[in-house]
């Protein structure tokens, strides 16, 4: 309760107390004098004096109390509307309760649906997740296949272009416009032992060149950028380059084409390092044969003929590189003087081929031819027929 509250009721107490005392004076003085109102005795007449006091206490509190409160003149004069509000505010709360658990009859319907969404959701969710794995997949299973489309492309490409270059191949080998075969030798030297690897770089470069020089006077030519006439593959290049390097012996160094090249075509070439050991010493029989002759039958030609070939194959074995097809090398002098002893002579002999100087894989195989006398029959026979046949 307020100041103005404590207020009001001590103003009521006093009011009361003055109107009660007022009545009372009023009442003993009526009393006294016996006064007489209305044709009432006085002893009713007091007894109305008391009873219009404290109605006029009570009339007088009530008056005041709606002057200063609101809320007890509502009270007072305003029941039956507030009732009415009442009731009508409790109306209004059973329907507003109604509207309330309909709406949550409806929000638990919504939920349900919502959570029944949300599922649905997250199922497309993951749904779409792996959609997008497998477009992700798809596109780099295109991508791949592009690249292999591509590479088929170049494939093709590179084999229709091989496939030109075959038939212009074949074609200039009908024509006879091919330069330098397969395997076709260009230049062969021997490289010192002990080169640095900037040494055994400038070393081959310059076979390089010398081998320009060679494939321009055979009629190969520069390719379409005009870079150069003889070509050599990088790794083959290196690999040469690191077998030369702190090589402690000298090595055969041979440029050999690696296809064929027509006329006016760069030359596509390699190289080749054997090490260049001594395979025959100077003086030493490379080839003893057995030879019966017959004057007037044996044809020296043909002995001749067949010694060479045998040490063409002999000198292949022992691993004389070959050059233009042939590895022996005999003077036209001493196979002259051979021809004329093998016409003379009749009966058997022996034909030597002596190495001339020491043979080195390089190669040339110098030797020359000499005959020997007749081998005595015997033992001493037997046992050289069979060295001369294992020699040979």
């Amino acid at each position: 309760m307020g100041t103005g509250g404590f207020l009001l009721v001590l103003v009521l107490l006093l009011l009361s107390g003055v109107i009660a005392y007022v009545g009372d004076f009023l009442g003993r003085r009526i009393g006294k004098r016996k006064l007489s109102v209305l044709a009432l005795r006085p002893r009713y007449t007091a007894i109305l004096v008391s009873v219009l006091t404290g109605i006029l206490i009570s009339t007088v509190t009530l008056a005041i109390l709606s002057l200063a409160s609101k809320d007890v003149r509502t009270a007072l004069f305003g029941m039956e509307e507030l009732k009415a509000q009442l009731e009508s505010l409790n109306r209004e709360v059973l329907e507003r309760n109604a509207q309330l658990e309909h709406m949550q009859k409806t929000l638990k319907m919504y939920e349900g649906q919502v959570a029944v969404l949300s599922e649905k959701e997250k199922e497309l969710s993951i749904s779409k997740a792996s959609l997008e794995e497998q477009v992700k997949s798809l596109s780099q299973s295109v991508a791949e296949l592009e690249e292999q489309r591509k590479t088929l492309q170049d494939e093709i490409q590179s084999l229709q272009m091989e496939l030109t270059r075959l038939r212009a191949n074949l074609l200039a080998v009908r024509q006879g416009e091919i330069v330098f075969r397969d395997e076709e030798e260009i230049l062969r030297v021997v490289a010192p032992p002990g080169m640095t690897q900037k040494e055994a770089e400038n070393f081959l470069l310059a076979l390089i060149q010398r081998a320009t020089i060679v494939a321009q006077a055979r009629g190969a030519g520069q390719d379409r950028e005009g870079r150069g006439v003889v070509f050599v593959q990088e790794m083959n290049f290196r690999e040469a380059v690191q077998r030369l390097s702190g090589a402690t012996q000298e090595h055969v160094v041979r440029l050999v084409a690696a296809l064929n090249t027509l006329r006016g075509e760069p030359v596509v070439a390699r190289f080749v390092i054997d090490e260049n050991r001594k395979i025959f010493a100077q003086g030493e029989v490379i080839l003893r044969k057995r030879i019966a002759l017959e004057r007037g039958k044996t044809s020296p030609d043909l002995v001749l003929a067949e010694v060479l070939r045998d040490l063409n194959v002999l000198g292949v074995e022992k691993g004389v590189l070959p050059q233009e097809g042939k590895v022996g090398v005999i003077s036209a002098v001493n196979l002259s003087e051979i021809r004329q002893e093998l016409e003379e002579r009749e009966g058997t002999v022996v034909l030597e081929a002596v190495a001339e100087g020491d043979i080195f894989v390089a190669g040339p195989m110098r030797v020359f031819l000499r005959l020997k006398e007749e081998i005595p029959e015997g033992k001493t026979s037997q046992s050289n027929e069979r060295r001369c046949a294992d020699d040979a």
